[in-house]
């Protein structure tokens, strides 16, 4: 019955230190990155389109899934139903250190720079993975529209702030 008893904590002993092992080599991966993941989420929304605070954009109407956050970039999915048609667009903030792309479209907000990605073009539902600063649905039109969402994202720091959007 000793051999037993000794086998058994030996194996538990493994496992733990196993287990250990793969958490920190995780962390260690995810730091060396430069990427630290900071909080999962799952929220459902219904919003009322506001006007976009772009320059130039002032007119058109806008619904924010996932809005920007100091530091923060977020990876995740979008389900959505909108009242109107409009586009998808992530958007990724320009920082100090990255190069203005000339052929790239640029929202300006404040001080901050944005650099939109269509995702989607002149939809009502649908759903979409993104990677970004943010995620909204953009209408030109002046008039308000409904929607409403499921967002599952992932929020990782970059190191960059940027501001709302």
């Amino acid at each position: 019955m000793q051999p037993t008893f000794e086998k058994k904590v030996i194996v538990y002993g493994l496992s733990i230190a196993i287990l250990s092992g793969l958490t920190f080599v995780i962390g260690q991966i995810l730091v060396e990155n430069g990427n630290n993941v900071l909080a999962q989420q799952q929220q459902q929304n219904n919003q009322t389109s506001i006007p976009h605070n772009a320059k130039g954009h002032e007119s058109h109407q806008v619904i924010i899934f996932q809005n920007s956050s100091d530091g923060l970039k977020y990876t995740g999915m979008v389900t959505f139903s909108l009242s109107k048609p409009a586009d998808v667009i992530s958007f990724e903030e320009i920082t100090d250190g990255q190069p203005a792309n000339a052929t790239k479209k640029i929202w300006e907000v404040g001080d901050k720079k944005f650099v939109p990605s269509t995702l989607l073009k002149n939809v009502t539902d649908g759903s979409v993975s993104f990677n970004g600063s943010g995620i909204l649905a953009h209408s030109t039109s002046e008039d308000k529209y409904t929607g409403s969402f499921t967002l599952d994202d992932t929020a990782i720091c970059n190191n960059n702030s940027s501001s709302n959007l």
